[in-house]
C-alpha cells in the first residue's frame, strides 16, 4: 500500500464535500482523509495503484489546486 499527501488549497467541509467523488470514484484509492486544521490543508490518501495525477486533475478542475507533498 502507498501513502501519499497532498497539500491543498481546500478551506471548509464544503470544499471537501466538492472533492469527495472525485476521491470515492478513484480506482485504487483505499482511504483517505482530510485535515483542514494543518495550516497546508493535507489530504492524505492509502492507495494500491491510484493515478496521484488523476485525483490532482479532478481536484482542479473541482476548483482547487492540489500538489504531492
Amino acid at each position: 500500500m502507498e501513502k501519499v499527501v497532498l497539500k491543498t488549497d481546500l478551506s471548509c467541509k464544503h470544499c471537501v464535500m466538492k472533492v469527495e467523488p472525485v476521491l470515492k470514484s478513484q480506482a485504487g484509492i483505499i482511504d483517505y482523509s482530510v485535515d483542514l486544521e494543518n495550516p497546508d490543508k493535507l489530504v492524505t490518501i492509502n492507495s494500491e495503484g491510484a493515478n496521484i495525477n488523476s485525483v490532482i486533475e479532478g481536484f482542479e478542475k473541482a476548483g482547487y489546486k492540489a500538489e504531492k507533498v
